[in-house]
C-alpha cells in the first residue's frame, strides 16, 4: 500500500487506543520508505528551515482518527489523572484556548496523552486530528506527528494565557524575586520559554500541579543519569530562567518536604536537571507506583528503563556514580574503561603514602599496579586483566560482566575430591589488617593434604570443573569465594570421613 492510499484508508477509521503506537510506527516507516518520492511532490509537502541547518516538512493531507478507549483502560482516578494531566502540560503537552495540542516523535507519548485525556473526561473515544511532519538533517529521518484535538469547554483551568500570566503578578503565593520576571514575562508572551515558565507558576500556585504531576512530567521530559553502576540519577530536562528554576525547586521542595533544594547536577549544557538526594528516592517511587497501573502500550521508553532501574540499582547509593569495592580493607571505585568494555581499579588521592601502601598490599597480593601523579593528586591504576582477577576473587566478576557462570555440580566436586588424599579440612574466619590498619574480615576453606604438588594437583583438577581456588600454601588449598567455598564445603561433607574439628 502506497502512503496516499493507506491515509485514505486511515482517514475517519475507528482505533483501538491500544493498537494506535503500532498504527503510527506503521505510518513512520512508510513515510521512511516512500520520502524520496514524497519529497519531490509539492502536492504534499510545505517545508522550512530550522536551527542546525535541518530540515522540517509537514506532510499533506492530515487525517481523523476516532480513537477508542475501552473501559478496562480507566483504572486510575481522576484526580490523579489530572494530576498527570498537569505534568504532561509541563512538557511536551499543550492546552490551548480551543486546541489541544501535542507535537512528538514517540507514539508511546501520544498514546498516553490520549489515555490520560479520556479518563479526565470520562470518554470512551476522542477524534484526533494527525497531521505527520519529517525531520531532516538527523543521521536518520526523524517522524513527529502533530496532534490536535478540539475541546469545548473542558479543562478551562488549565489554559494559562496572557491575562492569567498577569494576574499571577499580585498573587500573595508569588515570592518577590518572581514578580519581575512575571512583569517582563507578560510583556514578552510569544516566547515558548516564557510560555512554559508560567504554565508551571499557574498549574502550582492553584493547585494543579501534585506529586502524581511527577509521573506525567518525567514521561514527557524525563532523563535517566548513569543507570547500570550501583546507582542511577533522575531528572528532568527543561529550559527556563533562573528565576524560575528557583522557584520550581522551592515550590518541589515544600510538596516532597525536602530542606532547601529540589534540583541538584545538572548536565547537556544545563537543560537536565537531576533530583536531588534523599527526596530523589521518593520521586522515583511516586512515578512507578503510577507506571505499574498504567496500561504497558502507553508506557514510553524512559519510564520502563526506570521501572528496570529500580530492580537492579540503587538511587541515591553514597552519591557515588561509580561502584566502590573492598579490597581488602581498602575501597578502590570500579571503573568502566573508555575503549572496549573493560572495567579497572583505581584510587586517587593527594595523600602518596596511602595511594603507595595500597599498591604494596596488592602487590603482595599477586597484583600488577601502577601509581601515577595525575592533576587530582595521585592515582592508582589496576590494569584490566588484574580487576578481573581480583572481581573473580571476590565473586563479582559476573555482575560487571554479564558473562553467565556455570557451577560444577556436588557429584562432580565429590569424585574430585575423593580421588585425592585430603587429610583433614576446615573452615577459617581470619581478621587481616591493611596498612592503613583497617581490619577486616574473610572466611576461607582450608584443605589440608600435607603435599605441596598435591595440593597443586587439586587446584589445577578444580579449576578444570570450574571452582576458583585462592592459592595453595605448603601443601593447603584455600578456597574463599563465597559461592565455590559452599559447594565444596557440601561435597567434602557428602564424603562423610573427613568432617572439620569442632
Amino acid at each position: 500500500m502506497t502512503y496516499d492510499a493507506l491515509m485514505k484508508d486511515l482517514n475517519n477509521s475507528e482505533v483501538e487506543l491500544s493498537r494506535l503506537p503500532a498504527l503510527l510506527h506503521e505510518l513512520s516507516n512508510k513515510i521512511v520508505e516512500n520520502w524520496s518520492e514524497l519529497k519531490n511532490s509539492n502536492e504534499y509537502i510545505r517545508s522550512r528551515r530550522t536551527a542546525f541547518n535541518r530540515s522540517f516538512y509537514e506532510l499533506k493531507p492530515s487525517i481523523k482518527l476516532n480513537i477508542i478507549i475501552t473501559k478496562t483502560d480507566h483504572e486510575i482516578n481522576e484526580e490523579i489523572m489530572r494530576q498527570v494531566l498537569a505534568g504532561l502540560s509541563i512538557s511536551d503537552f499543550y492546552i490551548g484556548e480551543n486546541l489541544i495540542s501535542l507535537s512528538t516523535p514517540d507514539s508511546k507519548l501520544i498514546t498516553t496523552t490520549v489515555y490520560a485525556l479520556g479518563n479526565v473526561l470520562h470518554r470512551e473515544n476522542i477524534s484526533v486530528y494527525l497531521y505527520p511532519m519529517v525531520m531532516e538533517g538527523f543521521r536518520k529521518l526523524s517522524i513527529p506527528f502533530h496532534i490536535t484535538i478540539r475541546r469545548n469547554g473542558e479543562l478551562d483551568d488549565f489554559v494559562v494565557n496572557v491575562d492569567r500570566a498577569r494576574s499571577l503578578i499580585n498573587n500573595p503565593s508569588i515570592p518577590d524575586y518572581l514578580r519581575s520576571w512575571l512583569i517582563s514575562a507578560v510583556n514578552n508572551w510569544g516566547s515558548v520559554r516564557v510560555k512554559k515558565g508560567v504554565r508551571f507558576v499557574w498549574y502550582a500556585v492553584n493547585g494543579l500541579f501534585g506529586r502524581s504531576s511527577v509521573f506525567g512530567w518525567f514521561v514527557g521530559d524525563g532523563v535517566l543519569g548513569h543507570v547500570g553502576r550501583g546507582s542511577f540519577d533522575v531528572g528532568f530536562s527543561f529550559v527556563v530562567d533562573d528565576v524560575v528554576k528557583a522557584f520550581m525547586s522551592d515550590f518541589l521542595c515544600r510538596l516532597y518536604g525536602c530542606g532547601g533544594r529540589f534540583f541538584g547536577g545538572s548536565g547537556a549544557r544545563g537543560s537536565e536537571h537531576y533530583v536531588v538526594c534523599p527526596v530523589k528516592a521518593v520521586v522515583i517511587n511516586d512515578i512507578i507506583s503510577i507506571a505499574k497501573s498504567w496500561p504497558g502500550y502507553a508506557l514510553v521508553d524512559r519510564v520502563r528503563e526506570l521501572l528496570d532501574a529500580v530492580n537492579y540499582s540503587t538511587p541515591c547509593l553514597g552519591y557515588r556514580r561509580h561502584p566502590v569495592i573492598n579490597v581488602f580493607g581498602h575501597e578502590l571505585v570500579l571503573r568502566k574503561h573508555n575503549m572496549g568494555r573493560g572495567w579497572y581499579l583505581t584510587k586517587v588521592s593527594s595523600d602518596k603514602e596511602l595511594i603507595e601502601n595500597i599498591a604494596n598490599d596488592l602487590r603482595v597480593a599477586g597484583f600488577d599496579v601502577s601509581v601515577r601523579e595525575g592533576r587530582h593528586g595521585f592515582e592508582l591504576y589496576v590494569p584490566i586483566e588484574g580487576t578481573k582477577r581480583i572481581l573473580r576473587m571476590l565473586g563479582l566478576y559476573e555482575k560487571f560482566y554479564g558473562e553467565p557462570r556455570r557451577l560444577p555440580s556436588i557429584d562432580e566436586v565429590t569424585k574430585v575430591l575423593s580421588s585425592f588424599p585430603i587429610k583433614r579440612w576446615h573452615v577459617h574466619v581470619g581478621k587481616g589488617r591493611n596498612s592503613r590498619g583497617y581490619e577486616y574480615e574473610e572466611t576461607c576453606l582450608l584443605i589440608s593434604l600435607g603435599n605441596s604438588e598435591a595440593a597443586t594437583k587439586l587446584r589445577e583438577v578444580l579449576a578444570s570443573v570450574g571452582i576458583r581456588v585462592r592459592k595453595v600454601v605448603w601443601g593447603t588449598v584455600i578456597i574463599c569465594n563465597p559461592e565455590d567455598r559452599e559447594l565444596v564445603v557440601k561435597a567434602l561433607q557428602s564424603l562423610g570421613s573427613n568432617d572439620p574439628p569442632k
